[in-house]
């Protein structure tokens, strides 16, 4: 935990007041990203290897149109990464450290239920 402590100060020790506005309306969006519990499900869906959007869709249990805006949206965000094999789509994970949070997060409220 301390190591993690350092490398935020560290990261966040010359910014401006203005700077740090901009790294708070960025953090604001990015949670905003994961706000959706479809998102949480497809990243638990895709964070144990690369699927198929037609697998994400059986695994969810959504319709393709919501997962494929779903997929879209975390792909902009840069939390998946996006590979075309012909006509097939593959999703695999790109920010390992976002799904550590969203796991840490997860524990934590499972915990919280029992």
């Amino acid at each position: 935990m301390m190591k993690s402590k350092l490398k935020v100060k560290k990261a966040v020790s010359n910014l401006s007041p203005g700077t740090m506005e901009e790294v708070f309306a960025r953090v604001a969006a990015y949670f905003n990203v994961l706000s959706e519990p479809s998102r949480l499900r497809i990243m638990y869906a895709v964070c144990s290897g690369e699927k198929s959007v037609s697998e994400v869709v059986e695994l969810c249990g959504s319709s393709q149109a919501n997962v494929s805006r779903h997929l879209a949206a975390l792909h902009k965000a840069g939390i998946l990464l996006r590979r075309k094999v012909g006509a097939t789509v593959f999703y695999s994970i790109a920010d390992n450290a976002t799904v550590e949070m969203c796991q840490t997060v997860c524990t934590k409220i499972a915990e919280s239920l029992h």
